[in-house]
């Protein structure tokens, strides 16, 4: 039972929640010491509640045991199951509903410990590096992508740039070694961006072309309104979804036309910004219809946009499923769609795909989670392309030290 006089909360010593808020199956909080206090101390604070069905005290099991047994507190008792992770910290499981982890919180407050949230925790256990791979992880959206954040975290990530499985050291190298190894660490930068922010691809195309029924096939449920009257989405509609395990962000947008309406003109000004920030554009063009001014327009004005370094275009012969009326001006690489039927919404898909991913990592790949991570490596291999050893050296110890990359020129 906690102690009938309530110590003053001790800074050395916190508890966090680590799993999400609500009603999961199991809750986990950590009870973490201070480097600087005595080792045994989260043991202790633990033991003050936790009977195991052993008779063992915490302080008395070795690290990696997982203990059962019951968890005392002044209004009721949780079956928990604890273990010591390292020396400085024990891990406690309980029931995921809240009331449980209220009364464990409670309780171990009452013996000192500060309660915090477990990004501020963290700030006390690991290096700024690890505690952004860390919190990239918390913001993975699938199991595809924690897995990958969770390689990187096991220090994957931080290995390839000091070397550690070797015999030397990425900064004792010359810059002939250095320069391909961030050419590798580089390979998988756009990738590593989105393993925490959803691929954006936008459906974009002339009035009535058939963007909502389309963007409702790939979610698979209703998410846009469908209306023959052209004109209906005035605003940006999006919906989230995971293809092959990786996370998009779908938008519908406005149909694109000449218009005197100066509503509609605001949502197809929005469109194209839209567009223009996308990771991927699906251009529809309905083929059951012969195709248009508009159409023509939207064609050559997309293909030039990519041109021109804009985000790349898939062509979408959409309404398959009706007779063709424009087959000898349609783009040989188009792909051929009926939301209608779901007859090549599959091969949309993985158009997309392999379109936006076209290499996919292989296990134990080495993969830079973070903007700022990207940046210095960037400047290292500018760096190191230029002969400026010093420079190169510097750029990954800030990468590793969790340095704000302040190079305004590098920003863009």
């Amino acid at each position: 039972m906690p102690s009938p006089e309530r110590p003053t909360a001790n800074p050395n010593l916190t508890a966090a929640l680590l799993t999400p808020s609500g009603r999961g199956a199991v809750a986990v909080i950590r009870i973490h010491a201070a480097k600087s206090a005595h080792p045994d101390l989260p043991a202790a604070v633990v033991d003050a509640a936790f009977v195991s069905v052993s008779g063992r005290a915490i302080s008395q099991q070795p690290v990696g045991r997982l203990c059962y047994g019951h968890w005392a507190s002044d209004s009721a008792s949780e079956d928990v199951v604890v273990c010591r992770t390292d020396e400085y910290a024990v891990e406690v499981s309980c029931h995921g509903g809240r009331a449980a982890v209220n009364r464990i919180l409670e309780s171990l407050k009452a013996e000192g410990a500060s309660i915090v949230d477990w990004q501020t925790q963290q700030a006390t256990i690991s290096s700024p590096f690890d505690r952004e791979i860390a919190d990239a992880i918390s913001q993975a959206t699938t199991t595809r992508t924690a897995a990958i954040l969770l390689e990187q975290a096991s220090g994957q990530l931080k290995a390839a740039l000091t070397l550690k499985d070797a015999l030397t050291q990425l900064l004792e190298l010359d810059l002939v070694q250095i320069t391909p190894r961030l050419a590798e660490l580089l390979a998988y930068s756009q990738l590593g961006l989105h393993l925490t922010q959803p691929w954006k691809v936008v459906l974009a195309g002339r009035p009535n072309v058939g963007k909502s029924t389309l963007i409702n096939a790939l979610l698979g449920f209703e998410r846009a309104i469908v209306f023959d009257q052209p004109g209906t989405t005035r605003d940006v509609v999006t919906g989230m979804t995971a293809f092959d395990g990786w996370p998009f962000q779908l938008a519908d947008t406005a149909g694109i036309r000449n218009t005197d309406d100066e509503l509609e003109q605001a949502g197809i000004q929005r469109a194209r910004r839209t567009a223009d920030s996308a990771d991927l554009v699906c251009l529809l063009l309905d083929t059951s219809c012969p195709s248009t001014t508009e159409d023509e327009e939207l064609l050559a004005e997309f293909k030039r946009s990519e041109a021109e370094d804009g985000p790349p275009t898939i062509m979408v012969a959409h309404k398959a499923d009706l007779p063709d009326q424009w087959p000898m001006s349609i783009p040989d690489h188009a792909v051929r769609v009926s939301s209608t039927t779901g007859v090549g919404v599959e091969k949309l898909i993985s158009t997309i795909v392999e379109t936006l991913i076209p290499k996919i990592p292989p296990t134990g790949a080495t993969i830079p989670v973070s903007r700022r991570q990207i940046q210095w490596l960037d400047k290292a291999w500018r760096s190191a392309k230029a002969d400026d050893v010093a420079q190169t050296k510097t750029a990954i110890t800030n990468c590793l030290s969790g340095a704000a990359f302040l190079d305004e020129t590098l920003l863009a």
